[in-house]
């Protein structure tokens, strides 16, 4: 952390910024790709849905890793409810 000392000698520190955990994004309706994977094809699922989320921000940048936990999640919570 950064200190500074002022004028009358005090010394002041900055707070570290929060960190907020990212937001889920839940899958739109109206996004579908051409040719949708097989049931049997997990990571080509989780890849597809990363690039979906990708292009439901317009195409901007973004955290790739992230975009991939938050797919792997949504895939797999999507194939437990057809499953259950």
């Amino acid at each position: 952390m950064a200190s500074k000392t002022t004028e009358n000698s005090k010394k002041r520190t900055r707070k570290a910024a929060s960190i907020q955990p990212p937001a889920v994004v839940e899958p739109r309706k109206d996004v579908v790709l051409a040719n949708p994977p097989s049931n049997g094809n997990l990571e080509e699922e989780i890849r597809r849905r990363a690039y979906e989320l990708y292009l439901e921000r317009g195409g901007m940048p973004g955290n790739p890793n992230q975009d991939w936990l938050v797919a792997e999640q949504q895939v797999r919570s999507r194939q437990m409810q057809q499953a259950g």
